[in-house]
């Protein structure tokens, strides 16, 4: 049976333990969450492996990978998390699990993302304190009041026109963006239709990282599609 979002992310209270005693006994010293931040979701383009887009962003020098997965039981979605976690500890990368709060505990990731249906961040706090907590959000107000919650990231967007959930995101562009940055202290991660053409308008709104699908999963080569990304970023300059 598939659990629900908020199943997936409530800890029992034996997995409430064991992260209290990760925090407390050498629970890795993560990078800073910033620059080229890639989602390891393979759903854009289905011939491609999670890990295969993981392993070529980390070699392209992204320095921030977030496994998302929906369709995965959770027991495959575990095997992923553990590859992948590996591979970001050995390129010196943040690794963020998507959804499953007690998964990114057992893998020893940096942080786990949530969304609109899932635990709220305080509860995730509480039941995690040593993990980076980051919560999508689509309006100022929201990123304000999810940054109140104890949010330790906040994404931002959609800031261009992107299809890749499937669904319509509410559009937010780059003033939007600008105003998000300006007002809440912690880092903003800006998504949705980032590309090499806007990259460095995402930077100099304050983003302090960008994050990507469609634009390095569907590359041909996506090792060299990140390197492109990677040197326009650290041209740009923020206003």
């Amino acid at each position: 049976m598939r659990r629900t979002h908020r199943q997936k992310c409530a800890l029992s209270e034996e997995q409430r333990n064991l992260g209290t005693m990760s925090d407390n006994c050498g629970r890795r010293q993560c990078p800073l969450l910033q620059g080229i931040y890639v989602l390891a979701d393979n759903t854009p383009a289905p011939g491609k492996s999670r890990s295969q887009i993981a392993r070529d962003s980390l070699a392209g020098g992204a320095k921030i990978i977030q496994l998302r997965a929906k369709e995965l039981a959770r027991s495959e979605f575990l095997k992923l998390a553990k590859e992948i976690a590996k591979m970001c500890i050995a390129y010196d990368a943040m690794f963020i699990v998507n959804d499953y709060l007690e998964i990114a505990l057992e893998v020893n990731a940096c942080g786990v993302h949530l969304g609109e249906d899932d635990l709220p961040v305080a509860e995730a706090k509480k039941q995690a304190p040593g993990l980076l907590i980051g919560r999508s959000t689509h309006s100022l107000e929201e990123a304000i009041e999810i940054e109140k919650q104890g949010a330790d990231y906040i994404a931002f967007g959609a800031i261009f026109p992107t299809a890749t959930k499937g669904r319509p995101t509410p559009l937010q562009g780059i003033e939007k963006l600008r105003e998000v940055c300006a007002e809440v202290k912690k880092p903003v991660v800006a998504i949705g239709g980032i590309n090499r053409a806007n990259l460095a308008q995402v930077k100099s709104a304050g983003a302090a990282a960008a994050a990507f699908i469609s634009e390095v999963v569907c590359a041909d080569s996506i090792e060299n599609r990140v390197r492109e990304l990677v040197k326009i970023w650290e041209k740009a300059e923020r206003d």
